[in-house]
Formats: structure tokens, sequence, C-alpha cells
């Protein structure tokens, strides 16, 4: 994968997680429709034990010009591992299932999604294990959340993207907000805000993010902060990246930290290597735990290797 490529992976985070392998199986003036996926294989070992993480991922994806200021698109992904003690295969999760319009004031997608703020939280997550940890902690924070009503909309290096979430099987509802703006190239800069309710509890908070990528660098750092019923966390996650070649390395740190929660502690340095060579990846990638890094049990350094083809 080139840079030039990696950039464009982050680029389409914007609205649509679009994907760089697609397949076209059928396409006409107005129609599109592709399939796309990845088969990895991963091992993760950590304090003495070692776990067989490996997955596939399958997307199916269509679009349909219905006029020149109108076009209608859905998506659905969903990931498959092994079961860990039967070896069946089982569709552990659906990471996307939603449709939406394209429009010229705008796009706006319904379903299992992105969150609006996840613009804003992808520029650091963006290592193949160790980064973008911190944002999880709440539904309407998190990378995705189901039915989910987002709109976007881009202009002149302005982002803005707003999202309501309602998820009646845990009482989870609230909304976030999110706005980026490109100030030159090379630099962008977003904020933004999420309010979630969970039963009886409320939980507001507030993000910041600043991203460079310029040649063979790039550089990012977000961070958040805010309170659940008076109950204060705050976290951030820094993430700075270099491409030579085929290759890439990278170094990220994560923190957390809240309050009155000893189990949902983040602080941890994570170092990685991985090679792309057109649709295949392998890599390494190795955790150390700092003092007070408990959201995984104990204190401990863990190591992830892993390959990868997408096709």
């Amino acid at each position: 994968m080139t840079f030039n490529k990696y950039l464009l992976a982050i680029a389409s985070s914007a609205v649509i997680a679009s994907p760089l392998y697609a397949a076209t199986i059928y396409k006409t003036d107005t129609q599109e429709f592709n399939i796309d996926g990845r088969a990895e294989v991963r091992g993760y070992r950590a304090d003495g034990s070692y776990d067989d993480t490996s997955r596939v991922r399958l997307n199916l994806s269509g679009s349909n010009a219905l006029s020149d200021d109108l076009t209608v698109f859905g998506r659905y992904e969903f990931e498959i591992k092994e079961n860990d003690e039967t070896g069946d295969t089982d569709i552990s999760s659906t990471r996307h299932l939603y449709v939406g319009a394209d429009t010229n004031y705008g796009t706006v997608i319904y379903g299992h999604q992105n969150n609006a703020v996840t613009y804003l939280t992808n520029f650091t997550d963006q290592a193949e294990t160790f980064s973008g940890y911190i944002n999880e902690f709440n539904a309407v924070t998190g990378d995705r959340s189901r039915n989910t009503l987002r709109y976007a909309v881009e202009s002149d290096g302005l982002t803005f993207q707003v999202s309501g979430t309602k998820i009646d099987a845990t009482s989870t509802q609230g909304f976030g907000a999110v706005v980026g703006y490109k100030v030159s190239p090379a630099v962008e800069l977003a904020a933004g805000f999420t309010s979630a309710e969970v039963a009886d509890d409320t939980t507001n908070t507030y993000l910041l993010g600043a991203k460079y990528s310029k040649d063979s660098v790039y550089l990012a750092a977000t961070g958040l902060m805010g309170d659940e019923e008076g109950d204060d966390f705050e976290g951030m996650d820094a993430f700075a990246a270099y491409y030579f070649g085929e290759n890439a390395v990278n170094v990220s740190y994560n923190y957390y930290s809240q309050d009155d929660a000893d189990d949902e502690k983040l602080n941890f340095i994570g170092l990685e290597y991985a090679r792309y060579i057109d649709n295949f990846a392998v890599y390494g990638s190795y955790k150390i735990a700092l003092s007070g890094d408990t959201a995984d049990g104990d204190e401990e350094d863990a190591i992830q290797i892993g390959a990868r083809y997408k096709f």
C-alpha cells in the first residue's frame, strides 16, 4: 500500500467507509454493485497465553444515481470468526448495515454505521492493532453504533457531521456532532461533542483532534474529556507513522482514565511494523503496558502478528 493509498483510506472514512479493493460485479451508467473483503490470520499473546483472533470480513455495497442531484446507496459488512470451542465459523458481528442518499446538500445515512465523531477519532485510529481505543467506552463516541441517523457535508476544506442514535435493547440514546477544518493541504483540525444516555445515566464528552500528513510522514493526536453523572474521565491517543516504499512503521500512545472505574484505565505504548504488497499485508505489533493499564485485566505487555489478504 503506497502512502497515497493510505491517505485515501483516511479521507474515505469522512462519510462512507469505502473499500479500496472492491470488485465491481455489476455496473451501468447509473447503477453499481461491489463486493470486497479480507481474510486475516492473527495471533495474540499476552500474560503467557496465546489466542487465535483470525477473522474474515465481507462487504457488499451498491449505489444508484436516480438523477444528477440524487444518488442512493447501501452497504452491508459482517465479520466471521471461528468458534473457539467447536471450530465452526460464526458470523460474530455486523459492522455496517445502512442505506443513504447523496445530494447536492450533503449525505444522509441511516443504520448501523459510523458515528459523527468517528471522523475525528479516525485521525489516530490507524495502526493495525494498538491505536484508537479511548473512544470505545460508550456507544455514541464508539466507531460504530446501531440505529444511527447521520448527516455529513463538506465544502471548501470544512467538514460538518451530526448523528443521533437510539438503541432500545440497551436503553441507549444520544447524539454527536463534529466540525473539521483543513488549515492547509497537510494540516486538519477538528472538534466534537457527544451526549449519551444509558438508562438514567448521562455522559457528555468533548473531543479535539489534529492531524498532519505530508510526503512519508503522518502525525495525529486526539483527546477527550467529560463526565458521567459527576464521574470525570479523560483520554488521549497519539499516533506517528513513517512510510517508505512498501513498508510502514508507527508508534502510538493510548491513555484513558475515569475516576471511579479502575477496570477501565488505558495507559500503553504501541509499536508496529507492517509491509504492504498490493492486496497483501503482514505486520507485527507490540504493546508496552505502563503503570495503571487495567482495561484488559492486569498490567501486561502483549504482542500480535498477522497477515491479511484483501479481495
